[in-house]
């Protein structure tokens, strides 16, 4: 941060108040805005909004669950952390929780 009026770098000074930015030639520094303005913008968008207690709500691909046979499960995706891995597919039930690795090895 340069000064207003000389153009110099500002230096950090301690006073009772806190630190402070201010310039060395002593030239005082117009007051920072503190006060923030609040913008509000409406949107045109309608969201679904669903609420379930017992079921998984990002569980939307089709996959038969092999405890329980629920139809929807929620993928985890787990990329490699290394060249030479590979990537770990993973079915997770909506209904029971109980998961299923489909590729890649397991590490």
């Amino acid at each position: 941060m340069f000064c207003k009026t000389c153009g110099s770098l500002l230096v950090p000074r301690k006073t009772e108040y806190g630190k402070w930015m201010s310039c060395p030639n002593g030239h005082s520094q117009p007051s920072l805005q503190q006060d923030s303005e609040t913008l509000v913008s409406e949107s045109k968008e309608k969201v679904d909004i669903r609420v379930a207690d017992s079921e998984n709500v990002l569980a939307v691909n089709d996959h038969v669950c092999k405890k329980c046979g629920y139809g929807k499960a929620e993928m985890l995706h787990i990329g490699s952390f290394y060249s030479d891995e590979d990537e770990v597919v993973r079915m997770k039930c909506g209904k029971c929780g109980f998961v299923e690795q489909l590729e890649g090895k397991v590490g």
